[in-house]
């Protein structure tokens, strides 16, 4: 999987913004500095012969930063002591006219196996933007509908290749069940707090009771899985309710006992992915319907696999 520069530079705190030519952004620090730079291609590992092989402007006010995995530790060195710009995911830093900016970990001094790489939650955005609009859209359009810079949208459809197309009028996809699958298979799911409830209501039920105490408690309830595929795409009979919250909701007061997730009959979850309500069918409480279709994927049931063929069909333009 290449590296998602974006997603590592958020990662850092850095805010990003266009810069004073096309190719290049300006970084801005958490510490307030301000950086306008141009980043290579990214590579596995940065080593001498890369660096020398990269033309350095002086000439310009552009720092050139060069990105890879990882990075020898000469290469580290002469960053550190200002002789060239880096980005490295394993370590995460980014080191910039002698500047380190990291997490707070220690870097390695020796070799190791690159971390797994970190989610590119803008990009995944991207991509579930694209597979439930109908028209073509514009970088400035998306950048604007997951809250996120143009550079970041550029360099998302950049790494989706052919899965995408733009002739002039925006961006869409070439072919939305190839991009879907795509998106499903590399997608880990949205991550964060994962919260089981029990209840001998039906899952409908429940998932409406947990979204009316939700709403009251302005965490902005979302359905998903079952219960939401039954609204969209009705195959099989919904048998456990998720809803993705922004905060904590405590049910135990309405008819509902805390439960092991493999026990629950509802689950409530914070999510870590920052787009999930940015993408979301928001007024009708509703994921949306690519989000829907994993959870569905990744249910479990019998029949879940078909419920989520449905799903394929809805989201890919083939009423079922």
């Amino acid at each position: 999987m290449p590296v998602d520069v974006a997603d590592l530079l958020h990662e850092l705190d850095f805010t990003i913004a266009e810069g004073s030519t096309p190719r290049s952004w300006q970084l801005r620090a958490p510490t307030g500095e301000t950086y306008d730079v141009e980043l290579t291609t990214p590579v596995t590992r940065v080593t001498a012969h890369t660096a020398r092989n990269i033309r350095t402007r002086h000439d310009t006010a552009v720092r050139q930063v060069l990105v890879g995995e990882s990075a020898t530790t000469g290469v580290i060195t002469h960053a550190q002591a200002g002789h060239l710009d880096l980005l490295t995911e394993s370590p995460l830093q980014l080191i910039i006219n002698g500047t380190s900016y990291a997490l707070d970990l220690p870097a390695p001094t020796t070799w190791r196996q690159p971390s797994p790489q970190r989610p590119a939650w803008f990009r995944w955005g991207v991509e579930r933007q694209l597979l439930i609009t109908t028209t073509p859209l514009r970088q400035a359009a998306l950048a604007d509908l997951l809250g996120t810079s143009q550079q970041t949208i550029s360099f998302a459809v950049r790494t989706l290749g052919g899965l995408v197309t733009n002739h002039g009028k925006g961006i869409e996809a070439a072919d939305r069940s190839r991009l879907l699958q795509h998106w499903a298979d590399e997608y880990p799911g949205t991550g964060g707090q994962e919260f089981g409830w029990y209840s001998l209501d039906t899952a409908v039920e429940q998932t409406r009771k947990a979204v009316d105490v939700a709403s009251l408690l302005n965490a902005n309830p979302l359905i998903s899985g079952d219960v939401a595929a039954d609204q969209l795409a009705p195959w099989k009979l919904p048998t456990r309710g998720r809803v993705y919250v922004d905060s904590p909701v405590d049910l135990a007061d309405n008819g509902f006992v805390p439960a092991p997730l493999e026990e629950a009959t509802l689950v409530t979850c914070i999510p870590k992915d920052p787009t999930v309500w940015r993408t979301a069918r928001y007024a009708e409480h509703l994921a949306d319907a690519p989000l829907v279709y994993w959870d569905v994927r990744a249910g479990g049931d019998p029949d879940s696999g078909e419920a989520a063929d449905q799903m394929e069909k809805y989201i890919v333009g083939e009423q079922p």
